[in-house]
């Protein structure tokens, strides 16, 4: 159960302002796109998240939240959020941080929610900063005081709001401005109050305008000259009651900018924000759809392509006996993670073979409830124990978005491993010895060749390889997120470069593991 600090702290000083951090787009589409002009940029974004793109992959995910150009769909907004993110872009780990605390589309975890919005923060996204105040205010992100600054508490949280209100952040400025008119976490102040929520509301976020509204009559004086008409006629527009005469002047359809119900019927409540949306309390948790019987009924099967491109000794091993019929569909959200997370697989290399042949793995499993894999089935031909167990390991700590329908599978995930080199294991270099090492640096990027719509996602890619005792490069794969045809690029350039070898500290030649980070854009 969360504990509001709110509830157990005193009247604190007011919160002081920090550089502003760095704020990114709100990310929405213009309400005036046409549907076709929705369709061609969803499609574009999907092209490009295809390569890579992180940003791209984020707009697609909040697109598919919103239901804008695409339909609304929570786990398939959470599936690309989480690809961005583990791509690295650091605003969708904050949209993912809210979805995992409100439970929508992935499982709700206030500690994992509450991680991933830290991780946002501190890598300048200045929403997932407002977000972090708002669940430290509900305890679910803990700050570590001393004794003596135990009564700083409030000028922290409020630090987080100011910074994100400073970068332009509507949400920023709307929990900034909740905090004056508290008086619980800054010095009760509501002039300054009604000041930063026009910030909020001028900055889109049609609560805000309703709290302006709230407070402009309840208070006069604190908000002289402010047109509450308008700012009715704004927070109707959202789909949010007049804040005079609720009963008289239906609002306007709910949509994506609506707030959630709790965050209008508590006018002191703070708030965690997705740009593009109007806003979400705290504890709203996602209800979720008991879903029909026949949606999850299709997933009984592996769907008939994917059932015949495994070899017969692997279905076999798998106990895969008849496939789906033809034209059945998998879990898009899933197999949007599956194909982005296959390359970790590659990292079983690095562990000791039972069989040096190359060898061909297969896996699937279910998910359960929660979005984590079960019934785990692994397989491989010829048979390697070792590179199996690997594998499980690898599966087990991945994590999805929820089944629509409390269980989804069986999902399929293969990959082919090149033969082990002969003779030892590769190993690491030691004290007295030396590391293996490109003859002349810079060739990989060099020999790079790379397609058009695969330049411009990463910067670089890190990988791995051995270097045998005679300066042959081995047992590639890649250590960060890249599309497969830029891994595959890079494999080619490496498999083009010459290399010392690693030497031991007896001065023999020897197979050791090299790290390379690869500059996409160094030629």
């Amino acid at each position: 159960m969360r504990i509001s600090v709110l509830a157990v702290m005193a009247g604190a000083l007011a919160g002081c302002a920090t550089p502003a951090g760095q704020g990114l787009g709100r990310g929405a589409m213009p309400a005036a796109a046409s549907s076709e002009e929705q369709a061609s940029a969803t499609s574009s974004w999907k092209w490009r998240c295809e390569r890579g793109f992180a940003v791209d992959c984020r707009k697609l995910g909040r697109a598919h939240l919103h239901g804008t150009g695409v339909p609304r769909d929570d786990r398939l907004a959470a599936a690309y959020l989480v690809k961005a993110c583990e791509i690295g872009e650091p605003a969708s780990c904050g949209d993912l941080g809210v979805l995992t605390i409100l439970g929508r589309g992935v499982a709700q975890d206030d500690a994992g929610g509450g991680a991933l919005t830290r991780r946002a923060c501190d890598a300048g996204h200045a929403l997932a900063c407002s977000n972090l105040g708002t669940l430290t205010v509900e305890g679910v992100n803990k700050l570590t005081l001393r004794p003596d600054q135990e009564g700083e508490l409030g000028v922290k949280i409020t630090r987080y709001f100011q910074t994100a209100c400073d970068a332009g952040v509507p949400e920023g400025c709307f929990n900034l401005a909740t905090a004056m008119e508290r008086g619980q976490l800054a010095l009760k102040d509501l002039p300054r109050a009604a000041a930063t929520f026009q910030r909020a509301c001028s900055g889109g976020l049609p609560v805000g305008c309703h709290r302006l509204a709230l407070l402009a009559r309840e208070t006069p004086g604190a908000a002289p000259g402010v047109d509450l008409a308008a700012l009715d006629r704004q927070a109707s527009r959202a789909g949010i009651a007049s804040s005079s005469a609720p009963d008289r002047e239906p609002p306007g359809p709910v949509g994506p900018l609506t707030p959630s119900p709790r965050l209008m019927s508590d006018p002191y409540s703070y708030a965690l924000g997705i740009p593009g949306s109007g806003g979400f309390h705290p504890s709203d948790l996602a209800a979720r759809a008991a879903g029909q019987r026949g949606a999850h009924d299709r997933f009984e099967r592996l769907p008939f392509e994917a059932w015949g491109s495994l070899p017969p000794a692997l279905r076999g091993r798998l106990q895969l006996d008849a496939p789906a019929e033809a034209g059945a569909l998998g879990d898009e959200a899933v197999e949007l993670l599956v194909a982005l997370r296959r390359s970790q697989l590659a990292t079983c290399l690095e562990r000791e073979r039972s069989q040096p042949a190359a060898t061909s793995l297969a896996s699937v499993f279910m998910l359960e409830a929660g979005g984590r894999p079960v019934d785990l089935r692994t397989a491989s031909e010829p048979a390697d124990p070792g590179l199996e167990g690997c594998a499980r390991e690898v599966i087990l700590d991945w994590s999805f978005p929820v089944p629509a329908d409390g269980r989804s599978g069986p999902h399929l995930v293969r990959i082919d491993y090149e033969a082990a080199l002969p003779g030892p294991a590769p190993g690491y270099a030691s004290s007295g010895g030396l590391r293996a090492a490109l003859k002349e640096p810079g060739c990989v990027e060099r020999r790079l060749r790379l397609a058009e719509g695969d330049r411009g996602a990463e910067k670089a890619v890190t990988v791995k390889l051995a270097v045998d005792a005679a300066g042959r490069p081995a047992l590639f794969h890649a250590l960060t997120p890249a599309p497969e045809p830029v891994v595959l690029a890079i494999g080619a350039a490496v498999r083009a470069c010459e290399f010392t070898p690693g030497v031991g500290d007896d001065g023999r030649p020897l197979p050791l593991w090299l790290t390379l980070t690869v500059k996409l854009d160094g030629r």
